[in-house]
């Protein structure tokens, strides 16, 4: 590999024709001379701190998302707890045969939308 300098100096006698003669030989490169120490420590060091700070910020990420989800999850079991609650205090009756829910005329259950039987166990909504 010639280096730069020894390049231009080649070109500019080629330019003046004057005859150049070398010897070409097969070698190692040495990239000591084209990467310095100082850089590469700095390269080393950026990927490090790269690193770090991608790690951290994943570990932050999961904590939020779990913090998140056990959230969701207790505001969930504690508005289950609280509809069975209110559930329970409905009042419950039991239809007979004879009632007027029973009769063909009369109005269907709001929430499965079918018809009052005998021995039906329903529960008084308040509206």
């Amino acid at each position: 590999m010639i280096p730069e300098p020894k390049g231009r100096e080649v070109v500019s006698l080629l330019e003046r024709n004057v005859t150049v003669t070398m010897t070409i030989t097969i070698g190692t490169r040495n990239l000591q001379k084209y990467v310095s120490r100082t850089s590469v420590v700095f390269v080393s060091i950026s990927f490090i701190v790269l690193m770090i700070i991608s790690l951290a910020w994943l570990v932050f990420y999961y904590i939020q998302r779990f913090r998140y989800a056990n959230a969701r999850d207790r505001n969930q079991r504690r508005l289950g707890d609280a509809a069975k609650k209110a559930i329970s205090k409905l009042q419950v009756r039991t239809i007979r045969k004879g009632d007027q829910e029973t009769e063909a005329d009369f109005d269907n259950c709001a929430v499965c939308i079918e018809g009052y039987k005998a021995n039906d166990v329903v529960r008084i909504l308040p509206c």
